[in-house]
């Protein structure tokens, strides 16, 4: 008779991109949603004919949950339920509840290769590939096999590298032929389907090292894209319409926030008050200098530097949270608040001296116009519509939705790469360096960075003082950070495209000396966070977790509990054991 194995639903290490191994981690809100769904897939296929006579689950509680909704929602409840140790995760040793990114980062594509996918591999401290797979195989001789053999169809849910052993096992191959076989959350899968997996074509592999490259390389790839859209415009000299520059932006834009959107449950987007009231000693400043500079001048050059001041954290920000380590959820909540509340605040802050003498709001107001109304499409079109459109699809499918976020997250953070070509392209002056006003271009654009770089740098200083008045947790204040360190460049590029031609310094000068410099910031800053990561690696790794036996404890009613420090859910997840 035939095996299924299903992988748990989405955990909170895994929502906040995290490694588990044998911590336990309950369920997400979207966790939740994916086990009803393959509970309902499973007693649809229990409908056309197939009887689920055994349920065999790991011991860790993500895998207990999952197992026992799909289980409440059978017509009968299977005769034998047992909860195996030797089901449980890997352990990842001194990676266990460390951020997967800043891991990956620290120990490189190789270091991690091998430690993970490598048959040869061991995470330090952690139970080697071989060991894993030799329990796994030895489960599916001794225990599945005979069952199967005697006609009862058995379903087993557990963990990711734990069914990817399974597939290997089930389709007799190779233990060196193993890659990273990206099994997604909550799929019921036959052992057909587990031989596919195995059988996919190299293509598939070299499609999984190109998302662990780009996740690893990220901030590199963007700067060398910023330095190669330059080097293009230089060679090439071909002038970009406002219009078009601003579109190829919100697309690209839209890309990267319905990856960050589709990992967010809807209780983490609350309490946005609380995340600004949160900053406020550090907005306050800068709200206050950028109105000031708007309200008082017509020279462009300190318009553009008030509407900097202005803008919300970048879209791209809760993707640097998951991949530095942040709490991730400060980061979406005070993103999304400040992407609504700021505009608003800068609209009544323009508005609001218009009856004031000595101030030239009004004019202001006429000049900023259209600027303003790109800086509204963009935020709908690159925030509101990819954020409904991803919570649509956890909605709707949250087995698809998990897949895509779990193994396709990193197309966001690439969709950064072009994005940055494109806006140095487009904002390098076409004439290039032979031009009549190459000297004057050149100071304008060394004036512009050197500026740039220091209120960035004040900015930094101020918030790295303000974290250590008040201290956060480490999470949070990473998250502060990134939030008031990483304003939304791309909105204000968009803007600048529409205010420069009518000054006739189109393309923008400013526009590509702030993008450089942008980009660069967000490099360094990694480096830093990558420098304090790498020396916490350093320190002795945790105690290895004995190789588990094949031991079995019987629970027809109850599954067992797993005596193991708890990862914490986000926003939503369980919290209460609901399996008991």
């Amino acid at each position: 008779m035939p095996l299924y194995f299903i992988r748990h639903g989405e955990s909170g290490a895994n929502e906040q991109n995290r490694f588990a191994g044998r911590l336990d981690s309950p369920l997400t809100d979207l966790g939740i949603k994916q086990a009803e769904q393959t509970a309902e897939r499973v007693a649809a296929l229990v409908e056309s004919g197939v009887r689920i006579d055994e349920v065999h689950m790991s011991t860790l509680r993500r895998a207990r949950e999952t197992a026992w909704m799909i289980i409440d929602r059978l017509p009968a409840r299977p005769a034998l339920i047992t909860s195996e140790e030797a089901l449980v995760e890997r352990d990842f040793g001194s990676y266990s509840g460390r951020n997967k990114s800043l891991v990956k980062k620290s120990i490189g594509f190789s270091g991690y290769t091998e430690a993970f996918h490598s048959p040869t591999g061991t995470p330090p401290g952690g139970e080697s590939w071989r060991e894993m797979y030799d329990r796994v195989a030895a489960y599916h001789r001794d225990v599945l096999l005979p069952a199967s053999r005697a006609g009862r169809t058995v379903l087993v849910v557990a963990h990711k590298y734990i069914v990817e052993m399974f597939a290997l096992v089930v389709a007799d191959a190779d233990p060196s032929a193993y890659r990273d076989l990206k099994i997604p959350n909550a799929r019921p899968l036959s052992e057909q389907d587990l031989r596919r997996a195995v059988a996919a074509p190299a293509a598939a592999g070299l499609l999984n090292d190109l998302g662990e490259i780009v996740e690893i390389r990220l901030p590199l790839l963007v700067a060398g894209a910023a330095t190669a859209g330059v080097a293009a415009q230089l060679l090439l000299g071909v002038r970009v319409p406002p219009w078009a520059f601003t579109l190829t932006l919100t697309v690209l834009l839209s890309i990267g926030s319905f990856f960050a959107m589709l990992r967010v449950a809807p209780p983490a987007l609350r309490g946005p008050v609380a995340s600004l009231r949160t900053a406020w000693p550090l907005l306050l400043p800068r709200l206050a200098l950028g109105l000031a500079l708007l309200w008082t001048t017509h020279a462009l050059p300190l318009q553009l530097a008030g509407l900097f001041l202005l803008l919300p954290p970048a879209l791209m920000a809760p993707t640097l949270s998951l991949l530095w380590g942040g709490d991730y959820f400060f980061a979406i909540r005070h993103t999304v608040a400040a992407s609504l509340a700021l505009p608003a605040l800068l609209l009544a802050g323009l508005a609001l001296p218009l009856a004031l003498p000595g101030t030239h709001a009004a004019h202001t107001l006429a000049a900023l116009g259209p600027a303003l109304l790109t800086y509204a499409v963009v935020l709908v079109a690159a925030l509101a519509l990819p954020g409904v459109a991803a919570q649509t699809l956890r909605h709707r499918d949250p087995i698809r939705a998990g897949a895509l976020s779990t193994n396709w997250n990193w197309l966001g953070g690439l969709a950064l790469v072009p994005l940055a070509a494109v806006a140095t392209f487009a904002l390098t002056p076409p004439v290039g360096l032979t031009g009549p006003d190459t000297a004057g271009l050149a100071a304008r654009l060394l004036l512009t960075m050197t500026v740039t770089g220091a209120a960035l740098a004040a900015l930094r200083l101020l918030t790295t003082l303000f974290l250590r008045v008040r201290p956060h947790g480490a999470g949070l204040g990473r998250d502060m950070f990134i939030t008031q360190n990483t304003p939304n460049v791309f909105l204000w590029l968009a803007m600048t495209a529409v205010l420069a031609p009518t000054t006739g310094h189109h393309p923008s000068v400013i526009g590509l000396g702030v993008a450089l410099v942008f980009f660069l910031a967000v490099y360094i800053d990694e480096r830093v966070f990558l420098h304090a990561h790498s020396r916490t690696l350093t320190t002795a790794p945790a105690a290895p977790v004995p190789c588990p036996t094949a031991a079995k404890q019987k629970t027809p009613h109850a599954p067992a509990r797993a005596n193991l420090p708890l990862l914490p859910s986000g926003p939503g997840g369980v919290q209460s054991d609901s399996a008991a």
